[in-house]
């Protein structure tokens, strides 16, 4: 079976709501506009004094696309295209939006992907951790911000079209980490803002989430697998990971240009590779932590999750 980016993975596959995707616009430009009739950011939600309900809380937790349509309708049936009220959108993080951006775009044939990375445009002098959909047109591969609708634009005062993000405006995680270890970026001035996080830890255990994505494994933020696990424990990289790590960074620096060849790379770095991995996830908000497998490597469309990933 022949897999590119347009194949739909395990997450990004909508299952029974495949025909509601069809409502929604096949082309990048204008998704984040359309997002922001029934997502919003858990962080911009708390900005706002946003009353969650109480159904929301464990949105940012649902691993795939079918999951989240689903929770998205049974708060309000109607198109997505109809803008709900704040009690029924799916309260999420940037990984939600760039997810569904990827199925939209997959389910329309378009190659797309989900990366993994810091931004600079959410505040200055400081590299935000966010996740974009990346997809193909003609040749290139360009950046998808589907967080930033118009609301979000002008709040932000963004100027740059948001289906073509600079890419000197964000970073993947295997770029901040070189740019990092060569004195280009500060570690101090990377992390997650209004969570009072930074670090080079940060960048570190994004490495690893990004080329899952890479491979086709859209993990959770709050999952982590090998060294990463005690990267977030101890909020701090351990000095015999440093060079490991350059070496994975520099390895998908290029980013592949299959799920394949992504697959073939980590392969060479066993303690990274995301498949069959143990996974300790967790939801620090609410004070608990638990186990999941991700899929195998054999394991690339799925439209139900089954018993491979646990409690989520």
């Amino acid at each position: 079976m022949e897999i590119s980016y347009a194949t739909h993975t395990a997450w990004s596959n909508p299952g029974s709501f495949r025909h509601r995707l069809d409502e929604l616009p096949s082309t990048p430009r204008d998704l984040a506009d359309v997002f922001e009739n029934f997502m919003i950011h858990n962080d911009v939600a708390r900005l706002l004094s946003e009353a969650n309900a109480r159904y929301a809380d464990s949105d940012h937790a649902l691993r795939t696309v079918e999951r989240l349509l689903g929770a998205a309708f049974a708060r309000d049936r109607r198109t997505l295209l109809a803008r709900r009220d704040i009690p029924a959108y799916l309260n999420v993080t940037s990984r939600d939006f760039a997810l569904i951006a990827t199925s939209v775009l997959r389910s329309n044939g378009i190659e797309a992907r989900v990366r993994v990375g810091f931004a600079d445009y959410f505040r200055v002098d400081h590299w935000e951790e966010h996740w974009l959909c990346e997809y193909r047109l003609g040749e290139q591969w360009r950046l998808l911000d589907a967080q930033l609708g118009w609301l979000a634009r002008q709040a932000l005062g963004i100027g740059f079209a948001v289906h073509d993000v600079p890419r000197d405006r964000f970073l993947t995680a295997s770029q901040l980490w070189l740019a990092i270890r060569s004195g280009n970026i500060k570690a101090a001035n990377c992390g997650r803002y209004h969570h009072r996080t930074r670090g080079a830890w940060l960048p570190a255990v994004n490495l690893f989430k990004d080329v899952a994505a890479l491979c086709g494994v859209e993990a959770l933020p709050t999952d982590y697998w090998g060294p990463a696990v005690e990267f977030s424990r101890n909020r701090a990289v351990s000095v015999k990971a440093y060079e490991e790590l350059d070496m994975l960074a520099g390895a998908f620096d290029d980013a592949p240009q299959s799920p394949w060849e992504a697959r073939a790379r980590v392969a060479r770095y066993p303690w990274a590779n995301p498949f069959e991995a143990r996974v300790a996830s967790e939801d620090r908000a609410a004070g608990r932590s638990w186990a999941v497998k991700l899929p195998s490597l054999g394991r690339f469309v799925a439209p139900q999750m089954g018993s491979a990933i646990a409690n989520n």
